[in-house]
């Protein structure tokens, strides 16, 4: 039988509608001295029978002394007698056990391995709710509800990450899901004509992305709604000015994804405690810049990590699949973050500001649009994850911006070596390739300073600029100095700056073996 619906009744009247006889049961077993009989309920002591309460309509009627605490003259409803009797008078309590007991009300508390936790939601900024999950202890329900609703107590065997934005599963082949269930549902509309219901959506897309990656922007979208589990580059958003739409974009995200989706600081990254972030699918990383190492390397790992080790206060560490996405969000373009050469993690987009009149309500409006503005999205071409398992290529994601941060990532010494290496291939040679050693970077151009060694221009030569280096030790003839042929572990270097000519590009047989010097 369908219990009643405790929204549409309440829980109170419903018990005091259908459980009188269980409300007298309660006063019999609390006073084995009491007896019930043509609806009166007395009091039986040795030599008389005391009438303690009278039966009218679905109340008792307190005529006499009682051991209950019941007041002479009060009348008492069912659920009076309820709460008074078998919750010390906790409303809250009583009206909880009839919900849960008779009605569709959901008893909040699971257990995940030996820990209790009670399931209860936070209105949150978006007009919705927030689900968490918040330590109880096990004396704490039955103080509240009786060891008898311990039965009702959910079990699993422990936690885990399954994300599905189409089809939830709220239990997981015995195990408790943290993800959590996706409210929105697309509402269909014809999107040649009815376009406009998407306007702001579409027209905030081209400005986050620009004309020339919308189309990227829109495949980036669509992964975090249609494939949740798969990875996608770390999106950067940078501006200097203000009024750009960066937290709008952030802000629109969340209420997209609600409680799927967390906005931490750096600070978090390099804390030893990840629950903040470790549980979720879209982590926001606000007004950022990665000044500590450690922040640094965790962000890279994260961007392709598979599993994580969630650690919680007072909760012993265990394992969840990771399937975080990384945005940030910084006013810093240049030197958000140390990114390498070869790095192919990130993808930078300058942000420009708002052409024209700002519409100061477009989180709003942005948010009136969802349900179909996710409906465009499941119009949209499929991912194709066969190119990358990012759903993007390098080449789609590079950009002017990158490149940038890029630069100013590079140390000190690499920039005035490129520095030096240009103006030398631009004004001193017309060599096609360079020869030399850590060695002679360092007579040519650091001689006085001694800052800078030759193993650590070597490592700088080797690991970020990455030249070609020989092997073994070879003779060359350096390009710097009096062209004296010598042996060793020379580097080459291109000379850009040189248009490609049919010639004979190693005259002098540079890198094989000699008998004698020029």
């Amino acid at each position: 039988m369908k219990k009643p619906n405790w929204l549409e009744q309440n829980p109170c009247d419903w018990y005091n509608n259908n459980k009188f006889e269980d409300a007298l049961s309660l006063i019999l077993r609390k006073d084995k001295t009491l007896r019930y009989e043509d609806e009166k309920l007395f009091v039986i002591r040795e030599k008389e029978s005391i009438i303690v309460a009278s039966k009218e309509c679905n109340d008792l009627r307190v005529v006499s002394e009682n051991s209950l605490g019941l007041v002479i003259g009060m009348t008492y409803s069912p659920f009076q007698i309820l709460t008074k009797v078998r919750y010390n008078s906790n409303f809250t309590a009583a009206f909880q056990y009839v919900g849960i007991n008779y009605m569709d009300m959901n008893f909040p508390y699971i257990r995940i391995g030996v820990k209790y936790f009670k399931e209860i939601t936070k209105p949150d900024r978006y007009g919705t709710t927030t689900p968490l999950l918040k330590n109880w202890t096990k004396d704490e329900i039955k103080q509240d509800y009786g060891k008898e609703m311990m039965v009702r107590v959910q079990l699993y065997d422990d936690f885990i990450i399954e994300p599905n934005n189409e089809f939830y599963e709220k239990t997981y082949k015995g195990f408790y899901n943290l993800y959590q269930p996706f409210i929105h549902k697309e509402k269909e509309f014809d999107i040649i004509k009815d376009i406009d219901k998407v306007k702001w959506s579409l027209g905030f897309m081209k400005h986050i992305f620009g004309e020339e990656q919308y189309n990227l922007g829109m495949r980036y979208l669509k992964i975090l709604y249609k494939h949740p589990k798969k990875i996608t580059p770390i999106l950067v958003l940078v501006s200097e000015e203000r009024m750009t739409g960066k937290s709008t974009f952030i802000d629109w995200l969340n209420a997209i994804f609600l409680d799927n989706l967390v906005i931490i600081t750096p600070g978090h990254i390099s804390s030893d405690f990840n629950e903040s972030y470790a549980e979720k699918n879209i982590i926001a990383i606000e007004e950022s810049r990665f000044d500590d190492a450690k922040a640094l390397e965790k962000l890279k790992a994260l961007s392709t990590q598979k599993s994580i080790s969630v650690n919680r206060k007072h909760i012993p560490t265990f394992s969840l699949p990771f399937y975080g996405k990384l945005i940030i969000t910084s006013n810093d373009e240049s030197k958000f973050s140390k990114v390498d050469e070869a790095e192919i993690r990130y993808w930078v987009r300058k942000i420009p500001t708002v052409n024209g009149k700002a519409n100061h309500n477009i989180l709003e409006d942005l948010i009136k649009e969802i349900p179909y503005f996710l409906h465009y999205l499941s119009q949209e071409p499929e991912v194709d994850f066969s190119v990358s398992r990012q759903g993007f290529t390098a080449d789609e994601i590079r950009t002017s911006a990158l490149e940038i941060v890029k630069k100013e990532s590079k140390p000190a010494l690499q920039k005035e070596i490129e520095m030096y290496l240009q103006e030398f291939c631009m004004n001193e040679t017309t060599e096609q390739q360079l020869f030399f050693t850590a060695t002679d970077i360092k007579h040519k151009f650091f001689e006085r300073n001694n800052n800078f060694n030759a193993p650590y221009i070597s490592k700088i030569l080797t690991s970020n600029m990455r030249l070609d280096r020989k092997e073994k030790p070879e003779r060359y003839v350096p390009s710097f100095g009096d062209k004296t042929s010598k042996t060793g572990l020379f580097f080459t270097y291109d000379n850009i700056f040189i248009e490609e000519k049919d010639i004979d590009k190693n005259p002098l047989g540079i890198g094989e073996e000699l008998d004698q010097p020029f």
